[in-house]
């Protein structure tokens, strides 16, 4: 099963999505994009989600692929918005939502949208971790970058560790909801 993974269309994508982070990654970091980082990484979030929906016409349902993006949204929402009640980070943007950049919000859901149409039809745990470690490592170091940009910063005790298991366990999370909550009926 392991072997026949890395064959697999889905886990190809999952490389593409770590390549096409890591051009990102490499934009920002040699690049003081300033307010147009979180400009671009919602454009990124609204091509992928057009890509996505365009790809999956069956595959997934639309509505159940919206309503993760929902649901990322709304989680995204008040998580970053608790830890800035709780002075563990503030963000840096020209137009807020509460404390959350509205490109944030947009990112959280478009975003969230393409990834829920671009996993494999049925749950595999051999997808799942690999794709839940990858969100992890490339929220934290995206954080990083936006560190590095002047629109991001860590308070308190929060760190880049701390930043990575948030976004593993939110990744987690969401393989869950995708899988158990909507999941596709058609799937066998």
């Amino acid at each position: 099963m392991k072997q026949s993974l890395l064959k697999t269309y889905e886990f190809r994508k999952l490389i593409k999505l770590v390549i096409i982070f890591m051009l990102l990654g490499l934009l920002f970091y040699f690049v003081k994009l300033g307010q147009w980082s979180w400009d671009i990484l919602l454009a990124g979030a609204l091509i992928w989600c057009a890509i996505e929906v365009n790809r999956n016409k069956s595959k997934y349902s639309l509505y159940n692929a919206i309503k993760i993006g929902a649901f990322l949204l709304i989680f995204d929402f008040i998580f970053e918005n608790t830890g800035w009640i709780f002075g563990l980070w503030q963000t840096f943007s020209t137009v807020y939502v509460g404390v959350v950049p509205i490109q944030v919000m947009g990112i959280a859901f478009f975003g969230g949208i393409a990834w829920a149409l671009y996993l494999p039809k049925r749950f595999s745990f051999w997808h799942s971790f690999p794709d839940a470690l990858v969100f992890g490592l490339f929220g934290a170091l995206g954080e990083w970058l936006l560190i590095q940009q002047g629109l991001f910063v860590y308070k308190l005790w929060w760190t880049s560790i701390f930043a990575f298991f948030s976004y593993f366990l939110t990744w987690c999370l969401l393989h869950f909801i995708r899988y158990n909550v909507f999941k596709d009926k058609n799937a066998k």
